[in-house]
């Protein structure tokens, strides 16, 4: 339906959109998970809000870290003289590293 190479503007928009709703249910569930929601008041929607920004936040801010870890330590390596399996063992070491700073 949508062809990347045609409208790449608006591409990256719909595909955007999708990766900030996963990411947002994720954090916003995590959020949820750490409280007990049987006893309604004020003081559990605040502190509900702040825990999922201080998530929101602090996996933003390790993703993008993770990601130019990833980036500078790829960029780093003379990958033409080694064989593709070590790139690609680092690509996927690099792609759990920041999964398990997120966790």
């Amino acid at each position: 339906v949508l062809n990347q190479d045609e409208t790449p503007f608006l591409y990256s928009l719909v595909f955007g959109e999708g990766v900030v709703n996963d990411a947002t249910s994720v954090v916003l569930f995590h959020a949820l998970q750490s409280f007990d929601l049987s006893h309604n008041n004020s003081s559990i929607a605040l502190q509900l809000a702040g825990n999922f920004l201080y998530l929101f936040i602090s996996s933003t801010v390790l993703g993008v870290f993770a990601g130019l870890l990833s980036a500078y330590i790829i960029k780093k390596l003379c990958f033409g003289r080694h064989p593709t399996d070590r790139e690609i063992a680092l690509m996927i070491l690099m792609a759990y590293l920041s999964y398990m700073l997120a966790e």
